[in-house]
């Protein structure tokens, strides 16, 4: 069932002057899964009419009623969330989408570009809320130090995390992810891969993946232009 509710501002941490990682309090909240998506209106709702224009975000928390969403300044339509969404402000969302499902059982890597950490931050929030301690690995890839996840999450203990960052200097991996960074990290095939990012990104380790004969991959792409 899509719930359509009013959703008030309650903080709103800035990243980078690009990336802001907003918390907000949903009216009207109904469960939803790990790695689903919602879709964000800035315009006045009325529920007799039909839904305005809104962008796609996923869920960067889980399941609480106060959630969070990654948003890339990087468009149109995320310039005037940037602009228009302060502390106290209100905006409207449909929700729960997606078949992106994180929460299936069985060992997981996660690959993730950028503002395409966000929907992988739903499924860690998973763990802390069922205190689990399964076996997940993370690669992510930023093109600035400050876009790692630890200078403004705290991973569940038991994720092993492989950061690399493209443009600034940084003292660990300073490169793209490579197929051996994969590979030479695990140690079988009963893995699931997710992958969220562009679709250069997606294309490139999925494929990479599959010519290794590895097949349970699922991939998110992550929206650019918006």
């Amino acid at each position: 069932m899509i719930i359509t509710s009013k959703c008030e501002v309650k903080e709103i941490k800035e990243i980078n002057e690009t990336l802001r990682l907003i918390t907000f309090k949903i009216d009207k909240f109904r469960k939803f899964e790990p790695g689903m998506f919602l879709q964000l209106t800035l315009d006045d709702f009325n529920f007799s009419q039909p839904w305005p224009e809104s962008r796609a975000f996923s869920f960067a928390s889980y399941d609480n009623g106060t959630e969070k969403i990654l948003v890339r300044k990087h468009g149109t339509y995320t310039s005037r969330i940037f602009n228009k969404l302060k502390i106290g402000s209100d905006f409207y969302i449909k929700y729960p989408f997606g078949e992106f499902i994180l929460s299936e059982e069985g060992k997981k890597v996660f690959i993730a570009a950028g503002a395409g950490i966000s929907v992988f931050m739903s499924y860690f929030d998973y763990m802390k809320v069922l205190n689990t301690k399964e076996d997940v690995i993370l690669f992510q890839s930023v093109k600035t130090k400050d876009e790692l996840l630890e200078n403004y999450y705290e991973l569940p203990s038991s994720v092993k995390i492989f950061s690399f960052v493209t443009k600034d200097k940084y003292e660990g991996f300073n490169r793209r992810i490579e197929m051996d960074d994969i590979l030479s990290n695990i140690d079988r095939k009963d893995y699931t891969f997710y992958i969220c990012g562009g679709e250069e990104f997606i294309h490139n380790y999925s494929s990479g993946l599959k010519s290794f004969g590895f097949n349970k991959i699922r991939v998110e792409n992550w929206n650019n232009t918006i």
